[in-house]
């Protein structure tokens, strides 16, 4: 089997970039930082380059690429002159591909991967750049993600928005991915990825076509010259072997009406993944009230006013990330 452009992806904190990490440590494979939406935003663009009908307006994409912040973030030293030389004209895939294998072959790797959680939405986009890619779709037991995203200071606003968003965009793309030869795409859990890596790993692996390395779980090593200092705080553990303590935390951190006012929106794709659900009876009017709260809340219409009111903080993942680095108080 021929390795094919890959691309990987998952919803928001559903482990893609530990994903990331652990394939960028394969001695073959290259998987520079996520650019956030980088090339969907520049393929929408292209009117403004011409269509890239000629080498210069070619030249012009690239000029511009590079000089972006998330471009300079990978840390590696891209040749103009080789990402230019042979180019195709007209085919923004090729630009795309130049730039991952100038970033692989700067770290002396023959293979690359790209990580991006936009793809789950637009997996069609990317399959036009490129007809023969290979998607890998992370998922996770969405209750966890919820709890994942009440830490962050950006995401879903509250449980039910998290709920919502995650059904539709997870099922959405499991919908596309059915459409394509099980070749090409390929979903992991998240803990399985956590508990059971060796074996998860050696099958993504299998999926690639390149023989497991078991130095795909050195991957902590890299993570210093991979994950800007600035950013390290989204990713505290980051730099640790697979952990599974946060797998199922949704049992004990969610009341029983946050778990049933979830299920009540999400619970079929809970049971499509094999997730375990529960069907709570008693207390079924608090699930409904929390739905309601959800809905007037929708967007984080609460947190929005916080902050104009001036009496918004730093999230608890800042928080915590603060209290590690200094010993002192987190607040």
């Amino acid at each position: 089997m021929n390795f094919a452009p890959t691309f990987m992806f998952g919803f928001e904190r559903s482990g893609t970039t530990l994903l990331g990490m652990m394939v960028g440590a394969h001695p073959q494979i290259a998987v520079p930082m996520a650019v956030t939406g980088l090339w969907f935003r520049y393929a929408r663009r292209l009117s403004e380059y011409n269509g890239l009908a000629s080498d210069a307006d070619c030249a012009r994409l690239v000029d511009d690429l590079l000089a972006e912040e998330r471009i300079a973030l990978w840390n590696a030293k891209l040749d103009r002159n080789a990402l230019l030389d042979g180019l195709a004209v007209g085919s923004f895939g090729a630009i795309v591909e130049r730039f991952h294998a100038q970033y692989a072959r700067a770290h002396g790797k023959r293979l690359w991967a790209n990580l991006e959680i936009q793809t789950l939405d637009d997996m069609d986009e990317v399959q036009r750049w490129f007809p023969d890619a290979r998607f890998v779709h992370i998922v996770r037991d969405g209750r966890d993600v919820a709890l994942s995203h009440r830490t962050m200071p950006y995401g879903a606003a509250n449980l039910g928005d998290c709920a919502q968003s995650w059904l539709a965009r997870v099922g959405t793309n499991l919908k596309m991915g059915a459409m394509l030869p099980a070749d090409r795409y390929l979903v992991l859990r998240y803990e399985d990825l956590v508990t059971d890596s060796n074996a998860v790993l050696a099958r993504l692996c299998a999926f690639l076509g390149v023989e497991y390395s078991d130095a795909m779980l050195d991957y902590p090593r890299h993570v210093d010259s991979k994950v800007p200092a600035a950013k390290r705080w989204l990713w505290p553990t980051l730099d640790q072997p697979p952990r599974s303590d946060g797998v199922g935390r949704w049992r004990g951190d969610l009341s029983a009406a946050e778990q049933g006012a979830f299920e009540s929106i999400a619970g079929g794709l809970l049971e499509r993944l094999d997730y375990e659900t529960v069907r709570i009876g008693r207390g079924r009017w608090r699930a409904q009230g929390l739905e309601l709260w959800y809905f007037l809340d929708r967007g984080g219409r609460w947190r929005r006013l916080r902050s104009r009111l001036g009496l918004a903080r730093a999230s608890r993942l800042e928080r915590d990330w603060k209290r590690r680095q200094t010993g002192g108080d987190p607040s």
